[in-house]
């Protein structure tokens, strides 16, 4: 009877391999959107605000993504991209916009229940 060890032991270095090659969390260099108007980076922009919008049900937020100002891009995974953006966002309820910055992870061309909001928190400019 052959031992199974040695196609084990193989399998398992190839599972180290793969997440070693993608640790969790890892920061990769993150790279400008060359063109934050594009149609992905604006549904990228638009499931944040909804997202962010919903979460709490009992205290609904009555807001529209108005633009994306800019953002950039790293690699989270296979397939994955982390999408780090800065959106002008409209209270509908009153009218008044403001500055959000908000982090995504997802696949593009998948489905919406594959993506996640990371962060969403208001934008405060870099000082000079």
């Amino acid at each position: 009877m052959r031992s199974l060890l040695p196609p084990l032991l193989v399998a398992v270095a190839a599972v180290v391999v793969v997440v070693t090659a993608f640790p969790a969390g890892a920061d990769a260099a993150w790279t400008p959107i060359a063109n934050p108007r594009s149609l992905v980076v604006r549904q990228v922009g638009t499931f944040a605000v909804i997202v962010y919008s919903n979460a709490n049900p009992r205290k609904l937020k009555p807001l529209q993504l108005v633009s994306v100002v800019r953002g950039e891009t790293q690699p989270g995974g296979i397939g994955i991209t982390d999408y780090r953006l800065v959106l002008t966002v409209r209270n509908t309820a009153t009218g008044s916009t403001g500055q959000y910055q908000c982090v995504v992870r997802g696949k593009p061309g998948s489905r919406a229940m594959t993506w996640q909001l990371l962060s969403f928190v208001p934008y405060k400019q870099p000082a000079v």
